[in-house]
This record gives C-alpha cells, structure tokens and sequence, in this order.
C-alpha cells in the first residue's frame, strides 16, 4: 500500500462521497475511484459498500480506518520530529509564482522562509501553472504555486494555500460597469477574451464550471497572457475573467475590473512538490506553508 491511496482511501471514508473527495483532494473523480480500485485488489476485498446514492464503509473498510488514521498521523509526527532535529539549511531551492497571483500569500510564504532560513539560496521565476507542472515533473523545479484542481499530476503532492477572488474585465463602455457586482449569468451569451486551456487545464475547466455554469464560453479571442487579455478587452474585444489579485497589478485605459458576487467561489491557490523529493529546504517550506495556511 502507498500512503497516497491511503490518503485517497481517508478522504472518501470522511466525506462518504467520491465527488466531495476529488475536491477535497483537488484530483479529478475517476483518479480516486481508480485508486480506491488498486486498493482493493490489493487486498482482496471490498472497502466500499456504493449505491447510487450512498457510499459506506465495509467491515473490512472500518478496519483499515483505524489504521489508516493511525499510520498518517504516525507518519506526519516523525516527518516533523526529523525536520526539529535537521541542522541548519542550506544549498538551493527552484521555486515557480503562478502568474495569476502575482502577490498575496504566496509572497508571504516565500519571505516567511526567507527570514528564517537566509542562509538557501532561492531561485524564483513566474509561469503558468502547466509550465510549473512540467518543471517540477523534469526536476529543473523543487515547489511551484499553482492554480487548483491540477489535472495528471498523480506524481505531485500539494497543499492548498488560499483561494482569490476572481473578476470581469468590461471595456470602460459595456453595459456591466455601473453594476456594484457581476454573476455568472451577466456573463453568458458575452464575446470572452480567454487565455489558452493547455496553460492549466484545471484551472481553466474550474472556471468554465462555476462562471459559465459547464458550458464552453463565446471565445471571442485567446490571447497568452492576463496584460495581452486585458489590452483586447480594452480594444473591445469581449470580456475577460481574471483573479484579483492579478488584476490589482494592472491598469489599463478603457477597461474597468468588477468583481464578481460574493456568492461566486474563489480561485484555489496551491504549493505543489514532487511526492519522492524529501529535501530538507523543500520540506520548511511546505510545513511554513502549512503553518500560515491551516485549513
């Protein structure tokens, strides 16, 4: 057994739900239901009695719960027993910004670490979430911010940092800005100013699914990056969503940022490693990580 299927197997057993467990563990459905399956073939029994409408846990399930809980807070005290008694740090550690937020805790967890550990070398660089991905997969990257859900990145583990509230670019004329807040539903039918899906897959479904309510938006244009984005709308090319955060940076004329209701999900913000590094630089800073973003 691997403790990322045990991880799996704890999440469906708290939420009794596969769905509410993907996002929990912000993994796509099918990853936790195939885990769940290479679970138990491994031991050779069923783990989960599922219905159409329940998910329950076996005999041989309660069984493996007492354990499982047992095992990973086991593991989680000697992680941070051996990281007490580690000497002081030092050597390099490659850290990515996502570039859809630019500042906030992000920054905060870096100058945190900073501070307490001067003597590591930090090498930092802003990309797109798939670019970090594909870094962190090749090793030239140690940890990367990253936009949440991440898709095919079973090889990763990551905490969730924070989430941002997102906002509408309007060309300064449209209709929207006299608005105090938008919703979804302004935006549907509106010519869209996107950036390309390949830069977060993830990211970019998480944003068709609760802005455009699981709908493709009217792509308008497809521009590579938030400033190219926001000149379009300013040359009234159609709407774009961005974080806040993002949009806090930039000021363009002829475009005006509206924040969405509050009742609209904030973006998640991740800190992604890959599962096999045990680096002792890497590892302060995820617990920093964690300490400053208990969720």
């Amino acid at each position: 057994m691997e403790l990322r299927q045990l991880r799996t197997f704890l999440a469906v057993a708290e939420e009794r739900h596969f769905g509410r467990a993907a996002e929990r563990l912000h993994i796509a459905q099918p990853a936790v239901s195939q885990q769940i399956r290479v679970l138990e073939a491994h031991l050779g029994t069923r783990l989960f009695d599922r219905t159409s409408r329940s998910v329950e846990l076996t005999p041989a399930g309660q069984t493996l719960l007492a354990g499982t809980v047992d095992i990973l807070g086991r593991v989680a005290q000697l992680a941070e027993a051996t990281r007490a008694t580690g000497r002081a740090l030092r050597g390099e550690l490659r850290l990515n910004y996502a570039r859809t937020a630019p500042v906030g805790i992000a920054t905060d967890i870096v100058e945190e670490f900073r501070r307490r550990h001067p003597e590591v070398r930090l090498t930092v660089d802003t990309v797109t979430t798939a670019r970090s991905v594909d870094q962190l997969r090749d090793g030239t990257r140690d940890a990367a911010f990253v936009r949440l859900p991440l898709a095919e990145a079973d090889e990763l583990e990551f905490v969730e940092v924070g989430r941002d509230p997102l906002a509408a670019a309007l060309p300064a004329t449209h209709r929207l800005v006299r608005r105090r807040f938008v919703t979804p539903a302004d935006l549907q039918g509106e010519r869209i100013v996107s950036w390309p899906r390949e830069q977060g897959p993830g990211f970019y479904d998480w944003v068709v699914t609760h802005i455009f309510a699981g709908t493709l938006p009217n792509v308008a244009r497809v521009e590579p990056d938030t400033e190219q984005m926001v000149r379009a709308v300013a040359r009234r090319a159609g709407c774009a969503v961005t974080t806040r955060s993002r949009a806090s940076l930039l000021s363009v004329r002829g475009v005006v940022f509206k924040r969405f209701a509050p009742s609209v999900p904030a973006a998640p913000l991740g800190l992604a490693w890959r599962a096999t590094d045990s680096s002792p630089p890497l590892r302060r800073l995820v617990a920093i990580a964690r300490k400053l973003c208990p969720r």
